[in-house]
This record gives structure tokens, C-alpha cells and sequence, in this order.
């Protein structure tokens, strides 16, 4: 026997010109399925702008820890600290 999923009700609230104009192009038995494909596509698009953000973040710090790994002052700051630490130890 075929389990058929149950989908949820969502309730929304349009401005009566919009309303009126989405029923005209789309039909009174296609809203659904129309608005359920806008959604998706646009949270498709959401998820391509954070992706892409994601990607602009890991360049910026794969260039600020290059610079810094270029750093001779900070090659000496850890050179001290190497030395500070390593003192410690033994």
C-alpha cells in the first residue's frame, strides 16, 4: 500500500490587486502549485547568494592568512613565542 505524504497548509495574505492578478494568469486550481514553485526557486536563490558568500569568505581568509604567513614580524612574534613557551616546558 502507497504511503501518500499529507502536505501542510500554509495561509498568506495578499494585496487584493496582486490576489486578483495571480488568479487571472495562473487559474483558481494551479495557486498552489505556482507558489510552491516560486518559493523553491526562490529559496534556491537564497541558498546560491549564502554558497557564494561561504566561497568569498574562505578566499579572503586563505589571502589574510597567506599575508600573514608572508609576515616577518609575525614570523618573529612567533619565534618569541616559541621560545616563551618552549622555556616553560622544560
Amino acid at each position: 500500500m502507497e504511503v501518500r505524504k499529507v502536505k501542510p497548509i500554509l495561509s498568506i495574505s495578499l494585496e487584493p490587486r496582486l490576489y486578483k492578478r495571480l488568479k487571472e494568469e495562473i487559474g483558481d486550481r494551479k495557486v498552489s502549485s505556482f507558489v510552491e514553485k516560486a518559493i523553491a526557486e526562490k529559496l534556491g536563490e537564497h541558498d546560491r547568494d549564502l554558497e557564494q558568500k561561504q566561497r568569498e569568505f574562505q578566499q579572503k581568509l586563505i589571502a589574510d592568512y597567506k599575508r600573514d604567513a608572508s609576515s616577518k614580524v609575525l614570523r618573529k612574534e612567533d619565534e618569541i613565542w616559541d621560545e616563551v613557551v618552549g622555556e616553560g616546558i622544560e
